[in-house]
């Protein structure tokens, strides 16, 4: 054998080697679900499903799927293997998870095992999301996600989201901002709100609120006040019973006041 053609087959099972090991470390990514380290990807494998791609290796081809529907697994194969060799998979899938619904929101507040979100388009929508199976990824205030779930939401305020088959995270900071009244829906609580009254008359009542919240604590309520009279004919129904004398007023008489609780203002 010439020293040419032996270099040559040197060259040769160099390469196998190298691509064997590379073969090995990305089909071990894949079993864990991460993407490829000893790929480029490629530029004619780019899907508009969601999210996947597709890599080429030394010898060997690598598909990150990332679809709309929650499927979400990376194959390995050869440069022959095909996107729609995995058609009745990702259609199983489908079938098993019940996904019917697809919501894009932004992340308001990360409880213990939920999510409170508002819709992306919509802040005024905002609704309560359970984990998935996966549990908390990761999940921070700001985040825009995608929300897939088998379309059935409870009707209460906020709505309730129960059944997700898989969250995922499109952007650590949405460029949507949270409005300050649905942080204060979230974040603020009457128990931070402390009323004391300063002066109750006949006439009047005086008081002042405190609300120590970050954001302002919306609320308000009415107060009826009532005098007292002497008239034989009032017979408990209505607010008017009879006529006025010159000493009473027929039934009672009734000030109606609302009182709006703001922050560390005095209200009258």
């Amino acid at each position: 054998m010439n020293k040419g053609l032996k270099k040559l087959l040197t060259v040769l099972l160099v390469i196998v080697l190298v691509a064997f090991v590379f073969l090995t470390i990305d089909i071990l990514r894949a079993k864990k679900g991460k993407r490829p380290m000893f790929c480029i990807p490629n530029p004619a494998g780019a899907y508009k499903d969601g999210g996947t791609v597709e890599y080429l290796g030394l010898g060997y081809k690598v598909i990150d799927f990332n679809m709309l529907n929650g499927y979400d697994e990376v194959k390995v194969g050869t440069w022959f293997m095909d996107y729609n060799d995995f058609l009745s998979e990702y259609k199983k899938f489908e079938e098993e998870h019940k996904i019917e619904a697809i919501l894009q929101a932004v992340v308001v507040k990360v409880n213990e095992k939920s999510l409170s979100v508002m819709k992306s388009d919509n802040p005024q929508e905002l609704y309560s999301v359970s984990f998935s199976s996966e549990g908390n990824i990761g999940f921070n205030q700001g985040q825009e996600i995608l929300i897939y779930f088998d379309g059935m939401i409870a009707e209460t305020f906020p709505g309730q989201i129960s059944h997700v088959s898989k969250i995922e995270i499109l952007k650590q900071e949405s460029e949507i901002g949270i409005p300050n009244y649905v942080m204060a829906f979230y974040y603020s609580s009457l128990d931070n709100v402390k009323v004391t009254i300063n002066e109750f008359t006949k006439d009047a009542l005086t008081l002042t609120v405190v609300d120590t919240n970050e954001y302002p604590y919306e609320y308000f309520t009415e107060y009826n006040i009532n005098k007292k009279v002497k008239n034989e004919n009032y017979t408990g129904v209505g607010e008017k019973v009879g006529e006025d004398t010159e000493n009473s007023t027929s039934g009672f008489t009734r000030n109606r006041c609302r009182i709006y609780l703001e922050n560390s203002r005095q209200n009258r």
